[in-house]
């Protein structure tokens, strides 16, 4: 006997608002990172920074990817939005700096592309908070990836030639 309800429940979930949400969030996220993972073969120079700005992009993605979910299901959909919005935003000012190779100055994209799935990331926990009220180990795992994206914002600021 196989089990059906995943194959059954993914369309249902593509149905949904909050299944697009999550399939933006992810697809801009995927796009910025192999966007910096080929323009990190033109740029042997910058490969620590492009290093930074792909692991950014993979843990901020992950986490705003399940706010957007969690922020819709508790009924926070303008956060749900705004969170999505955000998110594929700076994942697309990633791709725009990365394109065509990075030279040092395309680190400000970067720097600005990781702040925002900062921020993304700082109003989805914000909307989690206002919803349920309480704190949860997912909860959590999203502080430490928002201070990890802010370090790293600022690394890559501090990389830039003035």
């Amino acid at each position: 006997m196989t089990d059906t309800g995943m194959v059954e429940s993914l369309p249902a979930r593509f149905k949904s608002t909050r299944g697009w949400l999550v399939a933006a969030v992810v697809a801009t996220g995927a796009t910025a990172w192999m966007a910096v993972a080929f323009a990190s073969d033109t740029a042997v120079g910058l490969a620590w920074q492009l290093g930074v700005v792909g692991l950014s992009v993979t843990l901020g993605s992950a986490e705003v990817a399940y706010l957007a979910w969690h922020n819709w299901m508790h009924g926070e959909r303008g956060i749900a939005l705004a969170v999505t919005a955000g998110a594929s935003l700076g994942s697309l000012l990633m791709v725009g700096a990365a394109v065509g190779g990075v030279t040092a100055r395309d680190l400000i994209g970067c720097a600005a592309g990781v702040g925002l799935l900062g921020m993304a990331t700082a109003v989805g926990l914000f909307g989690i908070y206002r919803a349920t009220g309480k704190s949860s180990a997912a909860t959590l795992t999203g502080m430490f990836i928002l201070l990890g994206l802010v370090y790293f914002s600022s690394v890559l600021w501090g990389a830039v030639p003035r």
